[in-house]
């Protein structure tokens, strides 16, 4: 029981910040286009897109250790290390999304804009609009787990005869 759990959050964590790869085969190899990877590992770097995601993963675990107690700390911890360890199959992962998604023109307009003021500064905030929007997230998943709970407690008082 504690196995299943355990991989069904490892699997939860993992969805929960790759939710844009999301019907893409990751298992791919790398791209053709040694041109265009690089252009993408510039775009991953510039943006700190990998880094952000790590910071996602970090940020659900910490929310799995306070919602699950249940969960053995030492697979959070494994999972975390393996997690910051591996960082280059993730971000390979990465790549091959944003090959599927972006020609390489499409890239270098990309890098020019990330260069700009605005661009800058999308760098900068990106870290505490990913937090705040997990925790804006969190918060409307509690409101709206509250109602459904509350229907069907009422739902249950008004079949009873």
């Amino acid at each position: 029981m504690r196995a299943v759990l355990c991989a069904g959050v490892a699997a939860t964590l993992l969805l929960s910040v790759s939710a844009s790869a999301r019907g893409q085969d990751t298992t791919q190899t790398q791209p053709h286009d040694s041109a265009k990877v690089v252009l993408i590992h510039q775009l991953l770097t510039m943006t700190h897109a990998v880094d952000l995601g790590i910071s996602a993963i970090e940020t659900a675990i910490s929310a799995q250790r306070a919602a699950n107690p249940r969960l053995p700390a030492v697979f959070l911890d494994r999972f975390l290390a393996e997690v910051r360890n591996r960082r280059g199959d993730f971000e390979d992962m990465i790549v091959n999304v944003y090959d599927h998604h972006f020609s390489s023109d499409e890239l270098r307009q990309l890098i020019l804009f990330y260069q700009t003021p605005v661009g800058q500064k999308m760098i900068a905030e990106s870290p505490a609009i990913l937090q705040e929007s997990m925790q804006a997230g969190r918060q409307w998943g509690l409101r709206l787990g509250t109602s459904i709970a509350k229907q069907l407690e009422s739902d249950s008082t008004q079949s009873t005869p």
